[in-house]
This record gives structure tokens, sequence and C-alpha cells, in this order.
């Protein structure tokens, strides 16, 4: 059974350090496993959210997450540079593995460095940089071990990680007001000011449509989130765009038709006893999260109509939920199995909702294409 991460007592001998971030930042992590050149295992744990951090000779070298990270093809995908027709002709070939498929990309010129650095810094928003943002987290670090599965590799100096991630604590604390989640959308204001946008902002303006938020647009535009927040913070303050929360019934209502769809495959595939964790899971992250929603015999009986948190925090906990459900399944299950569980839904629920599920990730349609196409690939 799929338990999250609980820290261990404070006289615990097997680890090596331990404690709270607030007594000792990320960056005094970092810097201290980095100047001494350790090897070791750093895991951070906030509430359900998880990140296992591998440093070898005191260098970061591969991140590991409670939900799956995306890959390096997901995110070319992402980017417009790899499609399911190119993947079938990859695979046609004889390539199959990420590392094969992104060297011919490269020596077929159907990709450049730029594109490799792109998803590399996605990656790594994704991956370290939202850690510094992390407050009140608990902190373990085992010395001498190196785990390097069920996430992905990582080649950058820890310096500029430490220095990097720092930065944006600070711009985002300014950005924070305007921008106060990734889960944010914008519209245009009715009014616009007499002159267009500046000509570097007018990419991320393009895509502002009452309908897309922060998430959506930096994977449109080929940018990070942090870049498109900038962007959207400048227009905003501008008075180009406005921010609109997302709609709270809406959020409401797809993630528990999600919830629903997910114990229902589980049992039609013949795995109750599963599906009967995934319930008692739901339960006590609602309980953790101070959520209302429950659920009983596959059913929500409780809603969070009436939780008084907002929307995007809402999205932000629903999606934690989802994406560590959908983690787990993709180890327990064949593809077939952990697709169905929210495919299913997707394929048959309006285009509002599609849209939706595509938004807060409660589906990874790039990583669901890619993944059908390499099923079967050799060993």
């Amino acid at each position: 059974m799929f338990t999250p991460y609980q820290p261990r007592a404070a006289d615990d001998t097997e680890l090596d350090l331990q404690g709270r971030l607030g007594v000792f930042t990320l960056s005094d992590l970092f810097q201290m496993l980095s100047f001494t050149q350790k090897t070791g295992i750093l895991t951070l744990i906030q509430g359900w959210n998880t990140r296992t951090i591998t440093f070898e000779d005191g260098r970061v070298s591969y991140v590991a997450a409670g939900s799956r990270l995306p890959t390096m093809t997901e995110l070319l995908a992402r980017l417009g540079k790899l499609t399911r027709e190119h993947v079938v002709a990859l695979r046609q070939r004889g390539l199959y593995s990420e590392e094969a498929i992104v060297k011919h990309l490269r020596e077929t010129n159907a990709i450049t460095d730029d594109d490799i650095r792109a998803c590399e810094e996605q990656l790594l928003e994704i991956s370290i940089y939202t850690l510094f943002l992390w407050r009140n987290c608990y902190f373990t670090f085992k010395a001498g071990e190196v785990v390097r599965e069920g996430g992905v590799p990582v080649a950058i100096d820890s310096m500029r990680l430490i220095i990097e991630g720092t930065r944006r604590v600070d711009e985002w604390i300014q950005l924070s007001p305007v921008v106060p989640s990734v889960y944010m959308i914008f519209r245009r204001r009715a009014q616009q000011p007499d002159a267009a946008p500046p000509e570097e902002l007018q990419g991320v303006f393009r895509l502002v449509d009452g309908q897309r938020d922060v998430v959506t647009i930096a994977r449109e535009a080929g940018l990070t989130q942090f870049e498109t927040a900038r962007a959207l913070y400048l227009l905003a303050t501008q008075g180009y765009i406005e921010a609109i929360p997302p709609n709270k019934a809406k959020v409401i209502e797809l993630f528990n038709l999600a919830v629903e769809s997910i114990y229902l495959k589980l049992v039609l595939f013949d795995h109750a006893r599963v599906a009967l964790e995934f319930e008692n899971q739901l339960n006590r992250f609602a309980v953790e999260n101070r959520l209302k929603v429950r659920m009983a015999a596959g059913k929500v009986i409780i809603s969070d109509q009436n939780t008084p948190i907002s929307p995007t925090e809402l999205v932000d906990l629903y999606k934690l939920f989802i994406a560590i459900q959908n983690n787990k399944f993709s180890k327990m299950f064949d593809p077939v199995v952990a697709q169905g569980l929210m495919e299913g839904l997707y394929r048959h629920t309006d285009a509002e909702f599609q849209a939706m599920m595509r938004m807060y990730e409660f589906i990874e349609i790039e990583g669901l294409l890619l993944r059908d196409m390499m099923a079967g690939a050799p060993a």
C-alpha cells in the first residue's frame, strides 16, 4: 500500500542529517553538501509533496518526486519538436530509448542546442527551482547512497542552482501580488493602452484568452513558468491584462468526476483492493490538507464547495493528489491500465473539462502519446 513519506524520529541513527527548513534554508543545505563534496540522498518532505535529490561528490546528479517528472521527449513534445507520427517513424527505424531518440533528433538537426537548453531549463524549474519556495519543510540526508530511478538526471553546476534558485525566490515575492499562483488565468482588458505591448511580451500576450493559465501559456510559448509569470506581471502592471481566478465550482466538479472515475476503473480492472486504498488515501489527504471532500463506496459524499480556501489553492492540492496517484499507478500497472484510469473520462467528457484536465495535468497528453508509441519496445 502506498503511503506518503513520514518523518523519522529525531534519534533515528540511520540518518546522517535531519531537520526542518526555516532553521536551515535550502541554499544552506545545497551549499554544505556541495562544498563538502558529499555523496548521498537529500529527501525533502512538505506534506504530501516530496523530492529526492541525489548528490555525487557534491554535485546534484538526479532528482525524483512523489509525482512523475516529465522526460526529455515529453518536454520536446510540449515544444512542438516531437509528434506522435515522428515517434512512430523513429520506432520503425529501431529507436526506442529516450537517449537514442534525442541523439537522432540532434544529428538530423530536428532539434537544436537551444531546444535542449529550453527543455533542461523547464525540467530544472519543475524539479528543483520550485523547491526554493518551500517553507517549513522536513528534510533528511543519508550519506553514501545513490538512487537513479523514478526521476530524471541533472547536469548543472550546484552553485548555479543555488544562485538561480535564490534569485527566483526574491523575484517571485515581487510577482506574487499579481501572479499568486501558476494556475491563475488572465484575460485582456476591455480598454487597452494606446500603444501595443512591447515586442518581447507579445508572444505571451497573444496567448492570453481568459482560459489559459500560467502553466498552459508557458507550455505553448515554449517558456518556463517563471519567465511566463514575469511577462504576465509586466502585462498586468502596464494595463494590458487582468487576472481572473479559476472557477471554483468547475474545479471541484472536475476533481469529483476524476476521483470517482479512477475508483470505478480500478474496480472494473479487478483491482477492488487498490480502489479502497485510493479512497482511503483521498480521505486522509483531505483531512491533512483542511479539505472537506470525502469519498465512501466510490462516491464523493461531501465536496469542497464550502471549504474556505481559494480556487487556486484547491487546484494546487487537487493536482498534487492526482499527480501522486498517477505516478503510483504507473509503477503498479501496465500502461493500458494506468492510462485507462483517466483516459476514459478525458475522451468522454466535454471540451471544457478536457481543457481543464490538460491545464491542471490530471491527464498528461504528451506522455500518453509517447508511452503509447514506445510500449512494447525491446528491453
